[in-house]
């Protein structure tokens, strides 16, 4: 039960740092001027820092079972927010383009997941 505890929590919490991020961007396109030409590349990157942010939440600093646990942050963010997309929009996405963005999302998050699993909690001290 933990484990799903921690995905669910950092699948949320990937989600509410992109909600927070794209009404930054809606802000700065409406406000600043920002071109909407750039939306598709800010987006790729938004999903970026949300998945890596949500595993930090799910795994943490020295935590266990990063691999699995990034890479089910990942994907559960990336199926909720396309699952909510579709919601708004109406449309279902073409199936490659969901596997290929589920894939990458898997992959971020369990990249993330080793490498915060392996970094050492607390003050370092010189040995």
């Amino acid at each position: 039960m933990g484990r799903v505890f921690r995905v669910l929590r950092g699948a949320l919490a990937a989600g509410a740092i992109t909600l927070l991020l794209m009404a930054g961007i809606t802000l700065l396109v409406i406000y600043a001027g920002l071109r909407t030409t750039h939306l598709t590349a800010i987006n790729q990157v938004v999903k970026l820092v949300s998945i890596l942010a949500g595993t930090l939440f799910a795994v943490g600093v020295g935590g266990e079972k990063g691999l699995l646990t990034g890479a089910l942050v990942g994907m559960l963010y990336m199926l909720l927010g396309y699952g909510f997309y579709s919601l708004i929009d109406g449309s279902e996405p073409a199936a490659k383009v969901l596997a290929m963005e589920i894939a990458a999302g898997a992959l971020v998050g369990a990249a993330a997941g080793v490498a915060l699993a392996n970094l050492r909690g607390g003050r370092r001290t010189r040995g």
